[in-house]
């Protein structure tokens, strides 16, 4: 509001109103409040209030008396039936502003046919990828381990004890992605989830309309994928059925992979309650050439995971009742010697099998308070696992196959409770927020943090963080053992401090719009888990460093141009670390992106050079990555890892109802690897027909 078009502050949680303004902040502050209308006049209605949405709401309501104001005519005062008005956030259960999110309109930017194609792209993200069709990927944020890397769906947190090696074992493809949240440790302490480094939220359709959108896709190596994504909405339901179906014959000897998700989701709204219910499965079957040993290269590995979820968030006066119910179940066959490809050694004691799962309640009740909200919260989380290597020796207990495979089992369970106030003021916030875990086998920890947000203009928009973290082992890093690896029972959970301060910028000129974004961080680490080696040995041991700080740079820029240029964007990041390894070679820690660059250009030439409305569309991605690290090659050579440039190019053409596409996957043939003795395909292509009615 201005000096000219003032409002009364009637209470902590009402305003009422003489004039409205155009004020960017002016929605913000009305968000949670009781409004209150004490004089409205009919050019204030038609030139001011239809630029805001709660402005087009009273409007509705006044209609009728609309037509009898006169400006300069005393008007009596009404009472007006209360109006509840919400803004709502990324996500109900997740935070509300996250570092970075990829809506559905960024991803066609793009030439991306998975989701872990979409986030090699994004600043401080590192995924490392083994093989490709996100067969499998160590997915991981400012230079932390995958381990240390949560992947939510929907706002919860269905990451796997087992092993971050099933990270990106989630039953979602790229086509019902509504968009995509990337979150630091500070943005998601008030919803109960302690993330180490970082974490993805991975949010699934959420538009209301009848729709089927269908898409068949071939490509190298024998590559071909369809998908089908069906919405339709009745009353108060919307839902969502997705399926996909993925192969390939592999860029190499033993890369070949099948991959199949289908996942279902409705939601009911009212006036009161939004509940969403969903349901996942998710098969992969991939060859892994040399995935988890050099020594090894005939691996093999079958996944299949199920995720259930039940969510709901109630309004009633002033307060907000969230609430979640979830689980997911992982099996996992990993063969050291492929069956029917080689013949395995008379000392190979059989596969591994493991069964993991995971299921846990969570709620949370959030009160307006003064100028704020204040929230209290509590979750229950179960993680277990039954397997032929992984925990302790137990027979008692079978699921699915006889005991003699999975003998061993492993269980624990944690109680949170959270709790925390932000405060509102007109142009940012304070927020603190508080958590303590007790576990069962690593008994109590405790996380919290400080958040500040200063919006001075509306271009302008500011903030600061300090966060604790921590993590407790997986089952892998406490029991895992082999020819070549040696865990450690007896490991401590890893802790971090994390300090972060960012600035957001973001302007329209002309036909264009300019966003920029930079952040500074720095985490301070202890007791960091990671499997590391002698250089003189080949047996790796699971232990605690003392030691392991990172800090680090993003910034990231996008410009919509208009006149041909739909969109120009890119970003950089940059990481370092410091370490006390004491001469060791680490397995994953130790290995990071310190530089990591991509730009992107989206153009239609047609309307550049002709003028034309052509829709033809030229889409293009640079990436060029530096790790730092090390991998032993066959004769046991230590090798830096080399550079990446990498060059996508994707031609598109769209007719009303139908879209098809060429995409050619690293154009420069660019001879790479994300992980130790796994070389990266070269020069790939794909042809696509995507159906929309």
């Amino acid at each position: 509001m201005n000096k000219q078009k003032t409002f009364h502050l009637i209470s902590h949680n009402s305003y009422r109103f003489r004039r409205f303004c155009r004020a960017a902040y002016a929605i913000f502050n009305s968000l949670h409040r009781e409004v209150t209308i004490g004089r409205l006049a009919s050019y204030v209605a038609d030139h001011q209030l239809r630029k805001s949405a709660v402005a087009v709401l009273v409007a509705f309501l006044l209609t009728p008396l609309m037509a009898q104001a006169q400006e300069d005519d005393p008007v009596e005062e009404l009472a007006l039936p209360a109006v509840q008005v919400v803004a709502q956030s990324a996500s109900s259960q997740t935070a509300a502003e996250p570092a970075v999110v990829l809506t559905s309109k960024d991803i066609s930017n793009h030439s991306v046919h998975s989701v872990g194609d979409l986030l090699t792209i994004v600043a401080g993200i590192d995924l490392r990828v083994r093989g490709v069709g996100d067969a499998q990927g160590d997915l991981s944020m400012r230079g932390g381990s995958f381990d240390q890397m949560l992947v939510l769906i929907n706002g919860i947190n269905l990451t796997d004890a087992q092993t971050g090696h099933h990270l990106m074992d989630v039953p979602i493809d790229i086509s019902m992605v509504e968009r995509i949240e990337i979150l630091t440790p500070s943005m998601l302490l008030s919803r109960g989830i302690v993330a180490f480094c970082g974490a993805i939220n991975i949010v699934v359709n959420e538009k209301t309309q009848n729709r089927l959108v269908a898409e068949l896709g071939i490509g190298s190596y024998g590559t071909a994928r369809g998908s089908v994504l069906a919405t339709a909405s009745r009353g108060a339901w919307s839902h969502t059925f997705a399926g996909s179906y993925a192969r390939s014959d592999g860029y190499m000897g033993n890369t070949d992979y099948r991959q199949a998700n289908l996942y279902w989701q409705s939601d009911l709204r009212d006036d009161s309650d939004h509940w969403t219910l969903s349901a996942g499965v998710q098969m992969k079957d991939f060859g892994s050439q040399a995935f988890y040993s050099i020594s090894y290269p005939d691996q093999f590995e079958a996944t299949r995971t199920a995720t259930l979820t039940a969510m709901n968030e109630h309004r009633w006066s002033v307060f907000r009742l969230e609430s979640a119910l979830y689980g997911r179940l992982h099996s996992d066959r990993f063969e050291l010697f492929r069956e029917g490809r080689v013949e395995a050694p008379s000392w190979y004691g059989g596969h591994n099998y493991h069964l993991s799962e995971i299921a846990g309640v969570r709620s949370r009740l959030v009160r307006q308070v003064g100028r704020g909200d204040l929230f209290v919260g509590i979750e229950l989380r179960s993680e277990g696992i039954v397997s032929s290597v992984l925990g302790t020796v137990d027979t008692t207990f079978w699921l699915c196959r006889p005991p003699s495979e999975y003998n061993h089992r492993a269980s624990r369970l944690s109680a949170s409770l959270f709790g925390g106030y932000r405060l509102d003021f007109s142009n940012g916030s304070i927020e603190a927020d508080a958590l303590g875990c007790f576990n069962s086998v690593f008994g109590f920890h405790y996380g919290g943090s400080l958040n500040a947000v200063w919006q001075p203009l509306p271009q302008w928009r500011f903030g600061a963080s300090l966060t604790r973290t921590f993590r407790m082992p997986t089952f892998t890093d406490l029991y895992y053992q082999s020819v070549n690896q040696v865990s450690n029972p007896d490991l401590n959970s890893e802790s971090s401090l994390s300090a972060e301060v960012k600035a957001r910028y973001s302007t329209s000129f002309s036909t264009c719009r300019l966003s920029l974004l930079t952040a500074l961080y720095y985490r301070a680490g202890r007791d960091i888990i990671d499997w590391i080696r002698r250089p003189d040995e080949e047996v790796w041991y699971s232990m605690n460093h003392t030691v392991l700080d990172a800090m680090g740079a993003e910034i990231s820029l996008l410009l919509h141009v208009g006149k041909g240029v739909d969109e120009l964007g890119g970003s950089f990041s940059y990481c370092t670390e410091r370490q006390d390894a004491a001469g060791m070679v680490s397995g994953y820690a130790l290995d990071y992106l310190r530089h990591k660059g991509n730009c992107y250009l989206v153009l239609r030439p047609a309307k550049m050079f002709f003028s034309s409305d052509l829709p033809l569309r030229l889409k293009g991605d640079f990436v060029c990555r530096h790790r730092v690290g090390e991998y032993v090659d066959k004769e046991g050579a230590r090798i830096s890892y080399p550079d990446a440039v990498l060059l996508n190019l994707s031609l598109e053409y769209a007719f009303p109802k139908l879209t098809l596409a060429a995409d050619v996957h690293n154009v420069t043939d660019c001879q790479y690897r994300d992980y130790g003795g796994v070389p990266q395909p070269g020069r790939t292509f794909m042809l696509s027909a995507r159906l929309k009615l």
